[in-house]
């Protein structure tokens, strides 16, 4: 045998096959002890011990009470039945007639030889002649209960009744909604209750109605390699005077306030068509507007068309933006002059030089968008109604840190439905929304 190819570390957290056991049995019969065992093996001691332990068997010989494991506090009677009379007969752990027909009987093996490393009675010399109950390790009634064992630890599939259930689940993963969205808002009249990984291992093997290509998430990202090169951050003139990151405070950085959003845009092709983003912490609700290029001028625009349609409600919702350092950002002047009156409508923060994270719910609202849009595609192939309209329905999309309510209701609280309306903006139910990138009529 090769040392090189079955070395201890390679059978690590491997079952012991069939023929290991009949090794184990062979070398017991000859009187070697566990760790002796393990060493012809290349196995760990301990596993040794424990298939021992636990996969040995008792062979009963002549039955006595005296032996058996419940011979203490047995107080069973008339397990004869009608062999002897009952009333001359006290306790059937005192008859050797009654000890025969008990199914509970468990003789405990007692014996002096049994000490130290050796644990059952293969290889003794008097194996023979003893007429105790005897602990043996046989390797084919051990392989038949590590099979029955693999049989037990299956887990089967909870069987679903509530077909319609099921069905309406499918119905909507077909249409882009994740299953965790799939189960908060589907009502499930009979009270049946499945869990999340259920729902994704039913999936998985083909039990439902949708499969994995209907999940947006399902393929793996290949992670990032981290950059251990370290970047030299330029202060520019846009980020000093308090209009940095590090300018907020700590309430302001970690806590969704209502009057605080985040802004960022959308690329699909360069020097073409691209979208404005902006987003609310508080209701996470979500601005796309189409611009057709990334001067500074168009940015502003878009703002004003904003403030004068919302008035007073524009503060309510954007009183603090947060934005990266790209060129279309740069005039915080022109952003932050309003379009109304003579003060300020906003005040601007840059984040950090490659520190997106310090954006990171529009960031992650990007994710969607590409759902809909890749990268790489031309903004300019689809109308301004178009991208809108999917904007809307992101809107509309429940989420878990709202209570499984929508960013449009959110919204909806803090500044009405008319105005809403004026921006464009439309209530959808669940039931209605769609998630794919096919075109809702």
């Amino acid at each position: 045998m090769c040392q090189i190819n079955y070395t201890t570390e390679d059978r690590k957290n491997k079952p012991l096959n069939q023929i290991e056991m009949g090794k184990i049995e062979i070398m017991l019969n000859e009187c070697y002890n566990a760790t002796q065992i393990a060493e012809a093996l290349e196995r760990d001691a301990s596993s040794i011990q424990k298939e021992i332990k636990f996969f040995s068997v008792v062979i009963k010989t002549n039955k006595k009470c005296d032996i058996c494991k419940n011979y203490e506090g047995c107080k069973k009677t008339g397990i004869c039945g009608n062999n002897m009379l009952i009333g001359h007969c006290s306790k059937c752990k005192d008859c050797k007639i009654a000890v025969e027909n008990c199914e509970e009987y468990e003789p405990i093996v007692k014996c002096d030889k049994l000490k130290g490393r050796k644990k059952v009675c293969n290889g003794c010399p008097n194996f023979k002649q003893c007429r105790k109950a005897k602990l043996i390790y046989i390797a084919e009634k051990a392989w038949k209960q590590h099979e029955k064992n693999k049989k037990n630890s299956v887990k089967k599939m909870k069987e679903i009744e509530n077909i319609e259930y099921m069905e309406a689940l499918s119905e909507k993963i077909k249409h882009g909604i994740s299953p965790e969205v799939a189960l908060a808002t589907t009502e499930n009249k009979t009270g049946e209750k499945i869990s999340l990984p259920t729902l994704y291992l039913r999936i998985d093997r083909g039990l439902m109605k949708c499969k994995n290509i209907d999940l947006r998430n399902k393929l793996k990202r290949k992670p990032k390699e981290e950059d251990k090169k370290e970047r030299k951050q330029n202060i520019a003139k846009h980020r000093v005077n308090g209009r940095s990151y590090g300018d907020l405070s700590e309430e302001e950085k970690k806590q969704k306030i209502e009057g605080f959003a985040e802004m960022d845009t959308v690329e699909g092709v360069k020097g073409s068509k691209l979208l404005m983003t902006l987003i609310n912490r508080k209701t996470s609700f979500l601005f796309g507007i189409p611009i057709s290029n990334k001067k500074q001028e168009n940015i502003i625009k878009e703002l004003d068309k904003i403030e004068l349609k919302m008035k007073d409600k524009f503060k309510l919702i954007m009183e603090k933006i947060i934005t990266d350092n790209g060129c279309e950002f740069l005039d915080y002047e022109g952003i932050e002059k309003s379009a109304i009156g003579e003060e300020k409508r906003i005040s601007l923060y840059y984040a950090d030089p490659y520190a997106s994270y310090e954006k990171g719910q529009i960031e992650n609202q990007h994710r969607l968008i590409r759902y809909f849009y890749p990268k790489g595609v031309d903004f300019a192939k689809y109308k301004d109604d178009d991208i809108i309209e999917k904007i809307n329905r992101i809107n509309n999309y429940p989420r878990k840190n709202l209570g499984w309510s929508t960013p449009y209701k959110e919204m909806e609280k803090i500044i009405g439905k008319e105005t809403l309306n004026k921006l464009g903006f439309y209530e959808i139910e669940i039931e209605d929304l769609n998630m794919t990138r096919k075109k809702v009529a």
